[in-house]
């Protein structure tokens, strides 16, 4: 699974234990490696997806650069 939980299929299970435990609140972050041309982040809108799926939406998204030459969104999702 490696050293974080952040394939599609990883953050849906996590989201859907959240929202049967009764959460309110689920946060994420994604993490993109660098790229020399602007573009979409597919990968991004699959997780993201994934967690909508489980009965959560998208309330706030921050983006900030790491220090590794990446960037890094933090997702909060308000359950619906």
């Amino acid at each position: 699974m490696g050293l974080f939980k952040n394939s599609a299929a990883e953050l849906a299970e996590m989201a859907v234990e959240a929202h049967t435990g009764g959460r309110t609140r689920f946060v994420v972050r994604l993490i993109a490696l660098s790229s020399g041309k602007d573009e979409a982040i597919d990968p991004w809108a699959e997780r993201i997806e994934a967690i909508e799926a489980a009965g959560w939406a998208v309330e706030h998204f921050s983006v900030t650069a790491n220090g590794r030459g990446g960037v890094e969104a933090y997702v909060l999702f308000a359950r619906i």
